[in-house]
């Protein structure tokens, strides 16, 4: 199987959420609209120099960056179709950034059936558009959306004292049935 193959019927949630939530960050201006990047990186093991390596030494203000991650995966009920993810975000960027993005985030996801709503109407207009470097699909129908504030006030002191960097986490859940063509294979 080649990886276009691939990455067409083996598609993470994840990826929809993080186009929607880059849109919304945009209509808040938080992210610029002719951002070059994508503010949406998987988690790696990087440092913040590496993260913001350019940005550190120039006079420009710095960006909002978010790691992204999958915390878990699970059925809530018997439909095996029906399935709960959680993703993590670290957001990380000046003080005023990180609040307003973490405003936003919440306020945009925190509203349960409404947000899954938006999510499935933005999907549908953007489906073939791309987050980072994967495209948007129409085989994932998310049925709502709740968020959760990490509280790390440590870590917040430890970064702000380095370059003034600042970091907060959210914990995005949401519930969603598939439409994917692997699954289908199995039926």
């Amino acid at each position: 199987m080649n990886n276009e193959l691939i990455a067409q019927n083996t598609f993470f949630p994840g990826f929809v959420v993080n186009g929607y939530l880059e849109e919304q960050l945009k209509r808040f201006e938080i992210i610029e609209q002719a951002q070059s990047f994508s503010s949406f990186i998987p988690v790696m093991s990087s440092s913040i120099d590496d993260l913001y390596g350019e940005f550190l030494t120039a006079d420009a203000s710095l960006p909002v960056y978010i790691a992204y991650d999958r915390l878990s995966r699970f059925r809530p009920n018997v439909f095996y179709r029906h399935k709960r993810e959680q993703l993590i975000y670290t957001i990380h960027g000046p003080l005023d950034k990180v609040y307003a993005t973490a405003r936003v985030i919440q306020a945009a996801l925190d509203r349960e059936d409404s947000a899954a709503q938006d999510v499935n109407l933005w999907a549908s207009e953007n489906q073939g558009s791309t987050s980072g470097d994967n495209a948007v699909t129409q085989s994932i129908f998310f049925h709502s959306f709740k968020t959760y504030q990490l509280d790390e006030s440590r870590d917040l002191l430890e970064l702000a004292s380095v370059r003034g960097i600042y970091r907060n986490k959210i914990v995005v859940e949401y519930d969603y049935h598939t439409k994917d063509p692997v699954d289908s294979f199995y039926t």
